[in-house]
Formats: structure tokens, sequence, C-alpha cells
């Protein structure tokens, strides 16, 4: 049985609330199949499309798990930077190739742990924010740690 129905562009509730305003069924809410894709709708298309399925019990994993890629992939530079510029000058005698390397080779770390945590977050295993976000996380702290690390000299908290 259904727990919302659409009616004049608003699905509503059987309770009579006004969930979101389509025109058309865009991506699959009801569960059928749709050519509209998750990741090609903007931030509130994915918010609105979320209430609806959770008004009417589908899973949402997936769309919680897209929406916050929606903000953690423009970020993806950011942090991956803020770990390899650090662990550059770590290893700047060893000479550019060793440096490029390095980045490459982190590079490819940062997108083995997004495939492995993004369908885990899409599925519910994981949270979906962690899922999103886990990947800048690790390299964030990391290079931040290491930053501190450099300049713990220089640092009143780090002195005892």
């Amino acid at each position: 049985m259904k727990n919302a129905v659409f009616f004049f562009g608003f699905w509503l509730c059987l309770s009579g609330l006004a969930l979101a305003s389509q025109a058309v069924d865009p991506c699959s809410i009801a569960g059928a199949t749709s050519r509209c894709q998750p990741t090609e709708m903007n931030f509130w298309q994915i918010y609105d499309l979320i209430q609806i399925r959770e008004a009417l019990g589908l899973p949402v994993a997936e769309l919680w798990t897209q929406l916050h890629l929606k903000f953690s992939l423009p970020l993806a530079p950011f942090f991956i930077t803020l770990l390899v510029a650090p662990l550059g000058l770590l290893i700047a005698k060893r000479g550019a190739s060793v440096s490029v390397a390095l980045s490459i080779g982190l590079v490819f770390v940062w997108y083995l742990l997004y495939s492995t945590f993004a369908p885990l977050g899409q599925t519910g295993v994981v949270a979906p924010f962690l899922a999103a976000w886990i990947q800048n996380l690790i390299f964030g702290l990391v290079g931040l740690a290491i930053l501190l690390w450099f300049n713990r000299d220089r640092l009143s908290f780090w002195q005892t």
C-alpha cells in the first residue's frame, strides 16, 4: 500500500501533508525505472527525493550518500594537497620524480578509499556521511598532523 500519492503536481502523504512539488516523477521515486540518476541532480532535487522516498518508506541510503558526495568530492583536491604537500617537502631531497610518484600513489590511495566506502554508504553498511567524507577526513587529519609535526618547535602548545 502506498503512503503517498502524486496529486496535481504535489506528493501528498495520506495524512495530507505536501512533500514536494514535482511536475513528473523524476527519478524512480516509487521504485520504477527512470532515465534520471541522482548523480545528475542538484542538491535540492536529491533532498526532495529523499523526503519523498522516506515518506513512502523506501530506502534512502544511496541518496544520502550522493547528497554528501556533492560536497565532499569538490573538496577532495584540497585534502589531497593537505597531505601530499608536506610529504613532498619531507622527501624533497630524493628528487622530484619521487615526490611526483608519491603524489600519484596517494591519489590512488584516496580513490581506493572512495571506491570502497561510497558503495558501503549507498547500501547502508556505513553511515552515508562517513562514507562520503572518510577519505577526506583521513587525508586531512594526517596532513594536519604532519604539518604540526614539522612546526612543533614553533608552536607553544608542543613545548613543555
